[in-house]
């Protein structure tokens, strides 16, 4: 199956689908025109493979937050090369993933647009190191004080 359409909104497209598992199918979905994903995989609580999202075009997508919240993902190593540099909304975006350890593989996004970063790794309970986080470390005078809490509730945390 190949879903060509300009897809501009996946706004809640499998918001609380609690049982969805397998995604390999959107591998061919062309999200080239989409601005919307906020809450797109949110609670998907048998969600943890996302490798058919790993040659996806999100080079127009703005909004991010929520995406995957909730979302139990073993290796969002999938997402390293996607290009983010026109996100502005990433808060909550991996909140309460709780698989989520580490998040090297996010270290090359091009978060220079953003501007809501805001519980991005919140109830993260098993996310130890931000060491390699360099989402804003040098862009962070660009953002809002209001926007600062990137983690909360990390049991482990090791920064």
């Amino acid at each position: 199956m190949i879903i060509k359409n300009k897809i501009k909104d996946l706004q809640h497209m499998f918001h609380e689908c609690y049982n969805l598992k397998n995604i390999d199918e959107l591998k061919y979905l062309n999200v080239k025109y989409c601005t919307n994903f906020s809450y797109m995989f949110y609670y998907c609580y048998l969600l943890n493979n996302i490798q058919a999202l790993e040659n996806w075009n999100v080079s127009n997508e703005t909004n991010f937050s929520y995406m995957f919240s909730g979302c139990p993902l073993n290796d969002i190593k999938p997402l390293e090369n996607w290009n983010v540099s026109n996100g502005t909304n990433f808060s909550n975006i991996f909140r309460s993933c709780e698989s989520i350890k580490d998040v090297k593989p996010l270290e090359n996004w091009n978060v220079s647009n953003g501007t809501n970063f805001s519980y991005m790794f919140s109830y993260c309970s098993n996310f130890y190191s931000i060491k390699s986080l360099k989402i804003g470390m040098y862009q962070m005078e660009q953002i809002s004080p209001g926007y600062l809490v990137i983690v909360q509730h990390c049991m482990i945390l090791n920064h």
